[in-house]
C-alpha cells in the first residue's frame, strides 16, 4: 500500500485533525503504565510514530530515552518541529528497523498495525530490536468496532477499506503470538476524541484519515454531506468518545 502520508501538507493536515486532547493521551499513557512497569523500561521505540502524537509523551511517562521511527519524511518532519527532550528520531519502516539488537525495552505502535505491509517480517524485527523479555504495546482499531465510528457509517467506501484490512481481535493476537510474543493484556479505551459533534465533523472533514485519502474525491464529498446531515441531528456540544484497544505483550523467552 502506498504510504498515504507522503506530501507535507497531508501530514500537517493529520497532525491537526487527529490530535488527541491531553486527557486522552493521559488515560492511554496511563493504561500502558498499568501493564508495562516503570522501572523495567529504560529505553522506548515509536514504531510509526508519525507526527509524534505520543514520542515525547512517553519519555515523560518512563522517565526514559525515546527513538521514534516513521516512513514518511514529511511525517517525521512535522516530528521533529514538536521537538522534546530525550528523543531520537529516524526514518524507517517496521520491517527493517533502523536500530541494533536488543536496543529497546519497549515497543509502541499507535495506529500502525493495519498499515504493516508485512506483519510476520515486522514482528520478527521489532523481537530483534527488543531486549529479552522486552514489551510490545499495540494501539489499534479493531475490525469489532468498526460499527461504533460514526465517519465510517457515512463513507461506505471508507468502510469497505478498513473492514478488509483492519485486524480482528482473534487475528491481531493470532499473528503476534505466531513470533514469540505472549499476550499478557488487552483492554479496550474509550477515548474521547472531540468535545463536541461540530468539533468532530471538523476533524473528519480535514480528511486526515488514511482511508478517506484513499477513495476518490466524489465519495469523500458524498460521505461529507451524509455525516453533515448525522451531525445535525446530535445534541449539541456532546462529547464524542470512540473505542480504541491495547495489546500488551512480552517478548518469549528463548
Amino acid at each position: 500500500m502506498k504510504n498515504a502520508y507522503e506530501e507535507i501538507e497531508t501530514a500537517r493536515r493529520y497532525d491537526s485533525a487527529r490530535g488527541l486532547p491531553l486527557e486522552t493521551k493521559t488515560l492511554w499513557l496511563e493504561a500502558l503504565k498499568a501493564a508495562v512497569p516503570f522501572n523495567e523500561v529504560a529505553r522506548i521505540l515509536d514504531l510509526g510514530c508519525g507526527t509524534g502524537r505520543f514520542t515525547s509523551a512517553l519519555g515523560e511517562a518512563y522517565g526514559c530515552a525515546v527513538v521514534g521511527v516513521e516512513p514518511s519524511a514529511a511525517m517525521l518532519g512535522v516530528a521533529e518541529s514538536r521537538g522534546g527532550p530525550h528523543v531520537v528520531w529516524k526514518q524507517g519502516g517496521a520491517e527493517d528497523i533502523p536500530l541494533e539488537i536488543g536496543a529497546v525495552d519497549l515497543v509502541f505502535m499507535s495506529q500502525v498495525f493495519h498499515h504493516l505491509i508485512e506483519p510476520g517480517r515486522a514482528l520478527r524485527e521489532i523481537g530483534r530490536v527488543l531486549t529479552p523479555m522486552g514489551y510490545l504495546a499495540i494501539r489499534n482499531g479493531m475490525r469489532e468496532q468498526n460499527e461504533e465510528l460514526a465517519w465510517l457509517k457515512c463513507f461506505p467506501e471508507a468502510l469497505e477499506i478498513e473492514e478488509r484490512r483492519t485486524p480482528s481481535r482473534e487475528e491481531l493476537n493470532e499473528a503476534v503470538c505466531a513470533q514469540s510474543f505472549d499476550l499478557i493484556s488487552r483492554r479496550t479505551v474509550r477515548q474521547l476524541f472531540a468535545s463536541s459533534y461540530q468539533e468532530y465533523f471538523e476533524k473528519i472533514s480535514r480528511r486526515a484519515l488514511s482511508a478517506l485519502i484513499t477513495i476518490d474525491d466524489e465519495a469523500f464529498a458524498r460521505g461529507l454531506e451524509r455525516l453533515r446531515h448525522f451531525v445535525s441531528l446530535q445534541p449539541r456540544d456532546t462529547p464524542v468518545h470512540e473505542p480504541v484497544d491495547l495489546f500488551v505483550f512480552r517478548k518469549r523467552k528463548d
